[in-house]
């Protein structure tokens, strides 16, 4: 049944932290059924000025139902830039967030892909470097396919946890 397929998708972003950026990291979470198979997958983060790559994070292994897996990494926190998870294998995007605007055409591979789902994520609605906090899916591992709907800033910062406002 496809309530058994595995749903990995990105689950918290930290890109801006108070003072020096340091300490930045994405959470994937595991919201499916079964285990899903990290192999031929990778983090991908586009700078929105270009739509261009600027770094590739590989991932391996597993992660089990209901787990996460906190990937440290300081992306870039410009206006806008953005992050996907990609499977290296088909060459598709399989979960993305564009933060601080909307990135209609990123460049992955050999394809141009949108970074957005659904409504944008307000680019009121960003990361602080003068409050602790990230950017999180509330609830928990939400994937409504729709940016403005599934993630907020919270001030609770939780990598490899629940989500919490």
């Amino acid at each position: 049944p496809s309530e058994a397929l595995p749903d990995p998708v990105l689950n918290e972003i930290d890109y801006d932290q108070p003072g020096a950026d340091a300490g930045g990291f994405v959470e994937l979470y595991n919201a499916g059924l079964s285990p899903a198979d990290l192999e031929g997958l990778a983090l991908v983060f586009v700078d929105g000025a270009t739509g261009s790559e600027y770094r590739r994070r590989p991932l391996r292994g597993a992660l089990a139902p209901g787990a996460y897996l906190v990937v440290p990494v300081d992306a870039q926190n410009g206006s806008p830039d953005g992050v996907a998870l990609y499977d290296t294998r088909y060459e598709g995007v399989i979960d993305t967030l564009s933060y601080e605007g909307a990135i209609e055409r990123a460049f992955i591979g050999p394809f141009a892909h949108p970074l957005v789902e659904g409504n944008a994520l307000p680019a009121s609605e960003a990361d602080s470097n003068s409050v602790t906090g990230s950017l999180a899916r509330l609830p928990n591992g939400s994937d409504t396919d729709d940016a403005a709907t599934d993630w907020a800033f919270t001030t609770t910062v939780t990598p490899g946890r629940e989500n919490a406002r």
